[in-house]
């Protein structure tokens, strides 16, 4: 990531991821059907914020029946999390019924884990409002869950695998019959001739390594080996979706339905996923939208081995694996708004706080705001032409005061590593790095009883001018 006005926030201080058509609108997923009307399907996912809009699109397409939901606990999600995100989710969306349970979470002995501040945030569901909730039962587990809606189904099931395959190949180690019972392996996995998606311990894009399979390559590896059909969509394909930049403004004219609603409070909540420069692509949504619209992508057929990293290579040796080679990005598009539209609302629809105005005129910040208590706002920022300049949205815990912030931000020397003190909060940010003077438009997710206020950033990093405006207290 590039140090420029993106990088002001006070975070960075501190340390110096044929469809329906939108008028269709079936009734939840329910488990059971007969398998000539829908596909038994189940879901092993990991959670992250393209996991959540897969799980989203196949929970409400009726031609699937979701049997079960299994969390891949060698991940980003932690099992615990996990469970109660699964949880939330099939709650909100009208399908309690369906079971769900976590495998383990450590992996191979070639298994590198995802980074810990992603995992946190996934572990936070990436800010849904998740309101406190009993698990029902015991928590499952996950090996045992996938054998049980393996054998339960009324066909062959498909399997669909939106993270690492730690719980396929434990699955499979427990009952190497259980392959011969399944239709398809259908995955969000790999590389074959695109850059990676890796880019620690070394590694860059440069590296034909895609996270899915680097988290846990062994099991890429022992999944491989069996004979069920397996088809991927890997960043071949992936890379021909980035998310749209304008996805939230797409849904804002019409998220009643509950995925929509979801998906919409997620993207206000996580506004760097729309960021043209985070890399960010339609991961798991296109490997969901492909599994029921196949003429989405480009399919062309390989033989590999597993190798390093979980990167695959061609080879006369290896096996043969299906796999999406390219996607059609307005078609594709289409479709998710399309599959996120169907149905009805969730149980608790997201509901906007309001909308803050900030502006930066050369000489004063000022941030017009008319708060109607805690939650999430829109944040509009206008800033002058020809400069390039940023709005931060910074809070102060009690018992400390404003002032202190501002003197905070008086004396900071951003040449050298600063500690943020723990009462100051970075509550959101809009840039205008190239100083159009277009509007910038950014979330901001208020607390009650915080006192906040807008601070206006101009000149380049580390020589940079903090101007604070006048702060406000969100009343509970």
């Amino acid at each position: 990531m590039h140090r420029s006005i993106a990088a002001l926030t006070l975070l960075a201080l501190a340390v110096s991821a044929c469809f329906l058509t939108a008028n269709q609108s079936p009734g939840p997923a329910r488990t059971g059907e007969a398998a000539a009307e829908r596909r038994p399907i189940i879901i092993d996912a990991d959670f992250d914020h393209s996991d959540i809009a897969a799980i989203m699109v196949l929970l409400r397409d009726p031609r699937f029946d979701v049997r079960a939901i299994t969390i891949a606990g060698t991940g980003l999600v932690h099992c615990q999390a996990g469970r109660l995100v699964t949880r939330y989710l099939i709650d909100e969306l009208g399908a309690p019924g369906i079971p769900f349970g976590c495998g383990r979470e450590n992996g191979g002995p070639d298994a590198r884990p995802f980074p810990d501040d992603w995992r946190v945030t996934a572990d936070a569901a990436y800010g849904l409002d998740i309101t406190p909730r009993v698990e029902a039962g015991v928590p499952r587990d996950a090996v045992d869950l996938l054998r049980e809606a393996i054998d339960g189904s009324p066909s062959a099931p498909t399997v669909v695998t939106l993270g690492p395959l730690t719980n396929l190949e434990d699955a499979f180690a427990a009952d190497p019959t259980l392959p011969d019972r399944i239709a398809l392996i259908h995955a969000m996995l790999a590389t074959v001739d695109a850059p990676g998606n890796v880019s620690v311990d070394g590694h860059s894009p440069a590296d034909p390594l895609e996270w899915n399979a680097f988290a846990d390559p062994s099991a890429v590896a022992a999944v491989f080996a069996t004979d069920v059909p397996i088809d991927i969509v890997p960043l071949d394909a992936t890379k021909d979706v980035p998310v749209p930049t304008d996805l939230t403004e797409r849904l804002a004219t019409d998220h009643a339905a509950g995925g929509a609603d979801i998906m919409y409070e997620l993207l206000l909540r996580n506004p760097s996923r729309l960021a043209a420069d985070e890399g960010q692509q339609l991961w798991d949504e296109l490997a969901a939208l492909a599994l029921g619209n196949q003429d989405l992508v480009t399919w062309s057929d390989g033989v590999f081995i597993v190798g390093d990293g979980g990167r695959l290579t061609a080879d006369p040796a290896g096996r043969p694996v299906r796999y999406a080679s390219a996607a059609d990005r307005s078609a594709v598009e289409a479709a998710l708004l399309a599959a996120l539209r169907i149905g009805g609302p969730r149980a608790t629809p997201f509901t906007l706080g309001g909308t803050l105005a900030g502006n930066w005129n050369g000489a004063t910040c000022v941030l017009t705001a008319e708060i109607t208590g805690p939650g999430l706002y829109e944040v509009n920022y206008t800033g002058t032409a020809l400069t390039p300049s940023g709005l931060l949205i910074a809070g102060v815990r009690p018992p400390h005061a404003w002032s202190e912030l501002v003197g905070f931000l008086e004396t900071v020397d951003l040449s050298s590593e600063v500690e943020l003190p723990d009462w100051i909060i970075d509550a959101g940010e809009a840039n205008d790095e190239s100083g159009t003077g277009a509007p910038m438009s950014t979330t901001t997710d208020l607390e009650a009883g915080i006192i906040y206020g807008p601070v206006c950033v101009t000149g380049q990093w580390p020589d940079l001018a903090f101007t604070p405006g006048e702060p406000f207290e969100v009343a509970p």
